[in-house]
Protein backbone atom coordinates (compact mmCIF):
# COMPACT_ATOMS: atom_id res chain seq x y z
CA UNK A 1 0.00 0.00 0.00
CA UNK A 2 0.77 3.49 -0.86
CA UNK A 3 1.68 5.84 1.94
CA UNK A 4 0.40 9.52 1.88
CA UNK A 5 3.94 11.06 3.06
CA UNK A 6 5.55 9.85 0.12
CA UNK A 7 5.19 11.77 -3.24
CA UNK A 8 3.71 10.29 -5.82
CA UNK A 9 0.59 9.34 -3.60
CA UNK A 10 -2.71 9.19 -5.75
CA UNK A 11 -3.36 13.00 -4.46
CA UNK A 12 0.05 13.97 -5.85
CA UNK A 13 -1.02 12.42 -8.91
CA UNK A 14 -3.89 13.96 -9.60
CA UNK A 15 -2.50 17.42 -8.67
CA UNK A 16 -0.28 17.28 -11.08
CA UNK A 17 -2.86 16.34 -13.65
CA UNK A 18 -4.59 19.38 -12.51
CA UNK A 19 -1.64 21.57 -13.14
CA UNK A 20 -1.42 19.91 -16.60
CA UNK A 21 -4.69 21.11 -17.58
CA UNK A 22 -6.90 17.74 -16.53
CA UNK A 23 -9.98 18.15 -14.89
CA UNK A 24 -12.22 15.31 -13.21
CA UNK A 25 -14.78 16.22 -15.71
CA UNK A 26 -13.14 13.73 -18.22
CA UNK A 27 -14.02 10.08 -17.25
CA UNK A 28 -10.28 9.28 -18.23
CA UNK A 29 -8.59 11.13 -15.00
CA UNK A 30 -9.39 8.70 -12.37
CA UNK A 31 -8.08 5.92 -14.95
CA UNK A 32 -4.85 8.10 -15.68
CA UNK A 33 -4.57 8.47 -11.54
CA UNK A 34 -5.25 4.55 -11.09
CA UNK A 35 -3.15 3.69 -14.24
CA UNK A 36 0.07 5.63 -13.00
CA UNK A 37 -0.15 4.65 -9.28
CA UNK A 38 0.10 1.00 -10.58
CA UNK A 39 2.70 1.39 -12.87
CA UNK A 40 4.44 2.86 -9.60
CA UNK A 41 3.92 -0.40 -7.73
CA UNK A 42 5.03 -2.27 -11.06
CA UNK A 43 6.86 -1.14 -14.04
CA UNK A 44 6.12 -4.50 -15.55
CA UNK A 45 2.58 -2.80 -16.42
CA UNK A 46 4.93 -0.57 -18.71
CA UNK A 47 5.44 -3.72 -20.98
CA UNK A 48 2.67 -4.37 -21.32
CA UNK A 49 -0.13 -1.92 -21.26
CA UNK A 50 -2.79 -3.22 -23.55
CA UNK A 51 -2.77 -6.39 -21.75
CA UNK A 52 -2.11 -5.83 -18.08
CA UNK A 53 -2.66 -1.93 -17.37
CA UNK A 54 -6.01 -1.71 -19.14
CA UNK A 55 -7.42 -4.70 -17.94
CA UNK A 56 -6.82 -3.65 -14.62
CA UNK A 57 -8.19 0.03 -14.83
CA UNK A 58 -11.35 -1.19 -16.44
CA UNK A 59 -11.70 -3.64 -13.76
CA UNK A 60 -11.51 -1.48 -11.02
CA UNK A 61 -13.91 1.01 -12.41
CA UNK A 62 -16.11 -1.52 -13.91
CA UNK A 63 -15.56 -0.46 -17.76
CA UNK A 64 -14.80 -2.09 -20.91
CA UNK A 65 -10.62 -2.08 -21.79
CA UNK A 66 -11.19 0.30 -24.89
CA UNK A 67 -13.08 2.88 -22.75
CA UNK A 68 -10.04 3.02 -20.61
CA UNK A 69 -7.61 3.45 -23.48
CA UNK A 70 -9.98 5.97 -25.06
CA UNK A 71 -10.73 7.49 -22.25
CA UNK A 72 -6.85 7.83 -21.35
CA UNK A 73 -6.17 9.19 -24.35
CA UNK A 74 -8.77 12.12 -24.21
CA UNK A 75 -7.25 13.26 -20.91
CA UNK A 76 -3.50 12.99 -22.73
CA UNK A 77 -5.08 15.11 -25.31
CA UNK A 78 -6.45 17.32 -23.24
CA UNK A 79 -3.45 17.83 -21.37
CA UNK A 80 -0.96 17.88 -24.81
CA UNK A 81 -3.37 20.71 -26.04
CA UNK A 82 -3.14 22.65 -22.99
CA UNK A 83 -0.06 22.45 -21.28
CA UNK A 84 2.36 21.28 -23.52
CA UNK A 85 5.27 23.10 -22.34
CA UNK A 86 4.64 21.33 -18.35
CA UNK A 87 4.67 18.29 -19.79
CA UNK A 88 7.88 18.77 -21.84
CA UNK A 89 9.60 20.00 -18.54
CA UNK A 90 8.15 16.68 -17.02
CA UNK A 91 9.39 14.37 -19.50
CA UNK A 92 12.51 16.24 -19.53
CA UNK A 93 12.87 16.01 -23.03
CA UNK A 94 11.40 17.51 -26.19
CA UNK A 95 8.12 15.98 -27.05
CA UNK A 96 7.66 16.92 -30.81
CA UNK A 97 4.21 14.73 -30.64
CA UNK A 98 1.33 14.04 -28.41
CA UNK A 99 2.48 11.03 -26.48
CA UNK A 100 1.15 7.72 -26.94
CA UNK A 101 -0.28 6.30 -23.41
CA UNK A 102 2.59 3.77 -22.55
CA UNK A 103 5.12 7.07 -23.41
CA UNK A 104 2.53 9.25 -20.86
CA UNK A 105 2.13 6.74 -18.23
CA UNK A 106 6.03 6.36 -18.06
CA UNK A 107 6.69 10.11 -18.26
CA UNK A 108 4.67 10.27 -15.13
CA UNK A 109 5.81 7.20 -13.57
CA UNK A 110 9.58 8.55 -14.15
CA UNK A 111 8.77 12.02 -12.95
CA UNK A 112 7.16 10.42 -9.41
CA UNK A 113 10.06 7.90 -9.06
CA UNK A 114 12.62 11.12 -9.46
CA UNK A 115 11.23 13.58 -7.10
CA UNK A 116 10.80 10.47 -4.80
CA UNK A 117 14.93 10.19 -4.89
CA UNK A 118 15.40 13.77 -4.20
CA UNK A 119 13.32 13.89 -1.44
CA UNK A 120 15.25 10.74 0.56
CA UNK A 121 17.90 12.25 -0.74
CA UNK A 122 17.34 15.63 0.94
CA UNK A 123 15.90 14.06 4.20
CA UNK A 124 19.56 12.18 4.63
CA UNK A 125 21.43 15.17 4.10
Amino acid sequence: MISTDIPYSPAAVRRLLLRLGATPRYIGFDYVIHAIILSLEDSQYLLSVTKELYPDVARKYHTTICSVERDIRTVITTIWKRNPHLLNQIAGYPLTKKPAVGEFIAIMREYFLYHKEMQVSAAQE
